[in-house]
C-alpha cells in the first residue's frame, strides 16, 4: 500500500467556500484488510491507530482534529445540526452546520457518503446513505434541515462519494420493491444481473434530491465503485467486518 494520502474532491464543492473531500484508503497506519487509512472505530481496529489516521487527515487538510464532528450511523434519517445537544449514543445519519470551524464527517464502506453545500447561504451538510437510508429519505432530511438554516435547495451542490456501484450492488427482490414503491419505475435504477438484480443507488439519490428541488446538474453523481478498486477503497461487500471505513468530510471556510 502506497504511503501517499489521496483525497478525491468534487468540482461543484471546490468552487465554493468549503473544505471537503473523500479520502482514499492510502496514507494511514492500519494494517491487514484495514490498511491503511481506516477512519472508523466500530469494526475492531486499534483505536490509537484510528486516531492517528484521523490526525493525519486533519493535518493534510488543514483543520484541527478537535473540530471534526462525527456521529454513530444507524441507517436512519435523523439529522443533527452542530450546536444542538447530542444524546448518548449520538445516532444520526445526517449532519448540518452553518458556521465556519466544525468539519462534518460521514462514514461509509460501500454505502454512499454524501456532502452538501450551499455557497450562497453558507450552509453545509453530510450524510451516510445505504439502501435503507436512501429509501427512507436521509438525503432529503439533510436538505430540509439545511433549508431551516437559510439554504435554498436550488442553490445546494451535492457530491456523492465513493460507494458500491450498480456493477456490484446485487440486491434481493425486497430491496427492489422498496425502491419501486418509493420512486416508481425510475430509468436506470435497476440493472439486470446474472443471478439477481443490481441497484444503482446514485440514480435513486439524484431522483430523491431532485424531488426536493436540487437540480441534477448540481449533483456530482458518478463516483468510483468501492468494491471494484481494492487498491483505492474499502468495501464491506468485499472484505466484511475485517475491512476499513472511509469518511467523507465537509466544513465551511472562514
Amino acid at each position: 500500500m502506497a504511503d501517499a494520502l489521496r483525497v478525491l474532491r468534487s468540482p461543484l464543492l471546490a468552487a465554493g467556500p468549503f473544505r471537503h473531500g473523500f479520502p482514499e484508503r492510502t496514507g494511514g497506519e492500519s494494517t491487514g484488510l484495514r490498511a491503511s487509512l481506516n477512519l472508523g472505530y466500530r469494526w475492531g481496529d486499534d483505536p490509537e491507530r484510528v486516531q492517528r489516521n484521523r490526525a493525519r487527515l486533519a493535518a493534510h487538510e488543514g483543520f484541527d482534529l478537535a473540530d471534526l464532528q462525527v456521529t454513530k450511523h444507524v441507517h436512519g434519517t435523523a439529522v443533527w445540526t452542530v450546536g444542538e445537544p447530542l444524546p448518548e449514543p449520538p445516532e444520526f445519519d445526517g449532519l448540518v452546520c452553518d458556521r465556519p470551524g466544525p468539519v462534518l464527517g460521514a462514514f461509509a464502506a460501500d454505502c454512499v457518503p454524501i456532502l452538501f453545500g450551499d455557497p450562497v447561504a453558507r450552509v453545509c451538510g453530510a450524510a451516510h446513505a445505504g439502501w435503507r437510508g436512501a429509501v427512507a429519505g436521509v438525503a432529503e432530511r439533510v436538505i430540509e434541515r439545511m433549508v431551516a438554516r437559510g439554504a435554498r435547495a436550488a442553490d445546494v451542490r451535492v457530491a456523492l462519494g465513493p460507494s458500491i456501484g450498480p456493477c456490484c450492488f446485487e440486491v434481493g427482490p425486497e430491496v427492489v420493491a422498496a425502491f419501486r414503491e418509493r420512486l416508481g419505475a425510475l430509468p436506470g435504477l435497476v440493472v439486470p444481473g446474472p443471478a439477481r438484480d443490481h441497484l444503482d443507488l446514485r440514480v435513486a439519490l439524484v431522483a430523491a434530491l431532485g424531488a426536493v428541488g436540487v437540480p441534477a446538474a448540481q449533483i456530482d453523481a458518478a463516483p468510483p465503485c468501492t468494491r471494484c478498486h481494492p487498491d483505492r477503497f474499502f468495501s464491506y461487500r468485499r472484505d466484511g467486518l475485517e475491512g476499513g471505513v472511509h469518511m467523507g468530510f465537509i466544513g465551511l471556510l472562514p
